[in-house]
């Protein structure tokens, strides 16, 4: 009997819906005393009824605060209005379980770290642009340490709205185009260029100078509704809305988190007991929402899109950022979550995510992924979701490509959802061979975390065009047969429409679904056929916007001295048009020239701006802004050029050869080789490597004296028919070695 009640218990454990994880339960029939608050009739000085409120939602929490200590619970009713100020809640030992909620009287409750600016005048330079007085130095943010090189434009936390609309920063003065705006410190100075529209002496033109503008602490039992709330100018990392502290009991309810400069709303160990619905978390700098080391939370119908825009001015689109990322996330219960056109991804559970269950996600159109679990020990569950059209930088070659991104993780189940049209994989697996050791933040159990248990079922994945339907991007040897061995694929409809071999696995191997199959040892009752429309599932509106995206943070300067950087330009949500294109920073820099290939660029174009660094360029990290202007908005990114440490420069990093008859040798093809340093250059060996067809001579001996250059000349003899190409390698004795020349050429 004993024996089977545990079976009995074990199956209705396994079977439960995972929205037992406890949540938020506040109750507000505990709260007999009421305090009102009117931004525009109130007074501090006012007792807080309903005819004569506070001004100030501060006042009205101070109240609700001693009249918690008393044991009487407080609503803190909010007449439509913008409130400046920054609300905090602070636990303390005289605190008691009776609730406080903060409670919007109608639409347009707005709390703002914003201030209205006045006295204008126009720049006597250009009669578009407007400056007034500039009280405030706080420089670049502090950037974390064990983050990549980011750019000043991430660092930055000023922020300007005019009418309600946001202005693009650049770095001086001198860079401003319409809808941007600078500020000068150093000489008390704010410039703004508002659209062409705009009556600057009625223009409501608003500068974020609060960090933070909502902050609760040790405090239970609290509930938020209704309410708005934006323009924080938060540092990196930081956030508009921040509960923590061993908080626990807390809802909101029917909040937005909007326009502030890193993260909408965070909810920071060790907040227990929490519930998120009905909310919206949109256009912020960093994430829409964050949750770090959080536990029982209840995540219901929540919006977090267009955010990371401060991280995509410096092409800081994957570093502690998602439209919603999750760190440590334990007991965690998310439903109707959408999550759309972030320039970062969707959403991410980064690390140590245990006991999650998500359903009728929808992650679509994103940057990066849609949807990555990464480095956690599970158990997580995504069942009725759907991503699509997400990783649209992927002709920019990220590191994470794929509609659902599966990293060292364990025990995570995928069912009864879609992935359609995603880049460069609808499932995607990628990782550290060998495992990566992650520590559970409640138990201190550490794991070595390699990907397996994993489910995949009753899924509809249709790939289109080179896209992969599965793929594989370092599984091997061991950790393959990990996988493989605790795969569970089945009951799928797989499809790609322009061809059949696009399961790729393990590394480089590509199959067809029969070849799946054999390798894999699943999805024996799958089919391979086109399914109904996948994208309807997907259908999110749009703002009208644009993007500018780049395709790498940083590049270093080629050993033949060039360098570049390749644009592409996103539009969405039905804009259209032609962007004026520029590119600043390297006129500063001495010896180096620039081409841009197109200054005028479809809305959905591309171009490149390419660099030739002369051998007198100091070695450096140099800052390189692109700027786009269309419809009055202006995009920017900065990205890093770097010029190395060498005194070795190459003709060219290729040489191509005509199609030559097998065994017959071909016309030369000569490359030099420069010494442009002061000292002696040491010249170990020249090899190739790749097909052996090709030969070289040489005058280069064994060192280069300061100056000298010598000319190396190859032949192509092909030895089959068909592509026989190479790779010429020069060892030496420079900082920068061994210098790499590509080898291209096809016998006949």
């Amino acid at each position: 009997m004993k024996q089977i009640f545990a079976y009995l218990f074990i199956c209705l454990t396994v079977l439960a819906p995972r929205s037992i994880w406890a949540q938020a339960t506040v109750n507000e029939n505990l709260e007999t005393a009421s305090i009102y608050v009117d931004a525009v009739k109130g007074s501090d000085s006012n007792p807080g009824t309903q005819s004569l409120p506070f001004k100030s939602i501060s006042a009205a929490t101070s109240v609700a605060q001693t009249n918690n200590y008393k044991g009487v619970g407080t609503k803190v009713i909010i007449n439509p209005g913008t409130y400046r100020e920054t609300v905090t809640l602070i636990g303390s030992s005289y605190y008691t379980s009776a609730p406080i909620t903060f409670q919007a009287n109608g639409s347009g409750v707005v709390v703002s770290g914003a201030v209205q600016y006045d006295n204008w005048h126009t720049y006597s330079g250009n009669s578009s642009v407007y400056s007034a007085p500039w009280a405030n130095n706080w420089g670049l943010c502090v950037p974390l340490a064990s983050g990549p090189l980011a750019a000043d434009a991430v660092l930055r936390r000023e922020m300007v709205f005019v009418n309600g609309v946001q202005l693009t920063q650049v770095m001086k003065a001198g860079q401003m185009r319409a809808g941007t705006f600078a500020v000068d410190e150093k000489n008390g100075k704010i410039y703004i260029w508002p659209a062409a529209s705009v009556d600057i002496n009625t223009a409501d033109v608003e500068v974020a100078t609060l960090p933070e503008v909502f902050h609760v602490v040790g405090v239970s039992n609290v509930v938020v509704r209704g309410m708005t709330f934006q323009y924080a100018n938060s540092c990196r990392d930081n956030n508009a809305v921040y509960v923590g502290g061993s908080a626990k009991n807390i809802l909101f309810d029917n909040d937005s988190f909007l326009w502030n400069n890193a993260i909408g709303l965070h909810i920071f160990n060790p907040v227990t007991n929490f519930t998120v619905q009905n909310s919206v978390a949109n256009h912020n700098g960093q994430s829409g929402m964050m949750s770090v080391m959080a536990k029982n939370g209840v995540w219901k119908n929540v919006t977090t899109s267009f955010n990371n825009w401060r991280g995509a001015q410096g092409s800081y689109y994957n570093w502690n950022t998602g439209g919603f990322h999750f760190y440590n996330a334990h007991d965690q219960t998310i439903s109707g979550l959408v999550t759309a056109y972030n320039q970062t991804h969707g959403v991410h559970w980064d690390t140590d995510a245990q006991n999650v269950t998500v359903t009728n996600m929808v992650a679509t159109q994103n940057l990066a992924i849609g949807a990555v679990v990464e480095k956690s020990e599970g158990p997580v569950s995504i069942t009725n979701s759907h991503m699509c059209g997400n990783n649209l930088g992927v002709k920019f070659s990220y590191l994470y490509q794929g509609g659902f991104v599966l990293r060292n993780s364990e025990n995570v189940t995928l069912t009864n959802s879609t992935l359609y049209n995603n880049s460069t994989s609808q499932v995607n697996v990628i990782g550290q061979k060998g495992g990566i050791q992650v520590t559970n933040w409640e138990t201190g159990q550490s794991y070595n975390l390699r990907s397996q248990n994993f489910t995949h079922t009753g899924n509809a994945v249709e790939a289109v065009g080179s896209q992969n339907t599965f793929e594989d991007s370092y599984l091997n040897g061991t950790d393959w047969t990990v996988f493989q061995t605790t795969l569970n694929s089945n009951k799928n409809n797989w499809w790609n429409g322009s061809g059949s071999t696009v399961f790729e696995v393990p590394v480089s191997e590509m199959h067809s679904l029969s070849g799946w199959r054999t390798v894999t040892a699943q999805d024996g009752l799958s089919t391979w056929s086109q399914p109904s429309d996948l994208s309807a599932a997907c259908a999110v509106s749009s703002v009208p916007d644009y993007w500018l995206v780049v395709d790498n943070p940083s590049v270093t300067v080629a050993q033949d001295g060039t360098a570049a950087f390749n644009y592409s330009l996103f539009s969405f949500g039905g804009m259209t048009g032609t962007a004026a294109f520029a590119v600043d920073g390297t006129v500063e820099i001495p010896g180096v020239s620039l081409k841009v290939s197109d200054k005028s660029v479809p809305l959905t174009g591309t171009t490149t701006a390419a660099m030739q660094v002369a051998e007198s360029t100091s070695p450096g990290t140099y800052p390189i802004t692109a700027y786009a202007t269309a419809n009055g908005v202006t995009r920017t990114i900065t990205t890093f050029l770097i010029v190395p440490v060498t005194s070795v420069r190459v003709s060219t990093l290729g040489l191509q050869f005509p199609t030559t008859k097998v065994r017959t040798a071909s016309p030369v093809e000569s490359f030099t080789i420069t010494n442009f340093g002061k000292k002696l250059l040491t010249l170990s060996s020249l090899s190739f490597t790749g097909a052996k067809d090709y030969t070289e001579t040489d005058n280069c001996g064994a060192v280069l004296t300061a100056g000298e250059t010598c000319t190396v000349n190859v032949t192509f003899t092909p030895k089959a028919v068909g592509p026989r190409n190479g790779v010429l390698t020069i060892n030496d004795g420079d900082a920068n070695g061994p210098q790499v020349i590509t080898l291209t050429g096809s016998g006949k």
